[in-house]
């Protein structure tokens, strides 16, 4: 589902960004430091 989060060993790494349609076990995901750069740079 798109915009989960993906948890490794307890600790939020990321969350899902698509999920391929045909394939549900195939997808896309954007990493917890990618997304926290965003808003500081959003933020000034």
């Amino acid at each position: 589902m798109s915009g989960s989060p993906i948890f490794q060993n307890g600790k939020l790494v990321g969350a899902v960004t698509h999920v391929l349609v045909n394939d549900p076990t195939s997808g896309y995901g954007i990493f917890i430091e990618n997304m926290l750069d965003q808003t500081v740079d959003l933020a000034g």
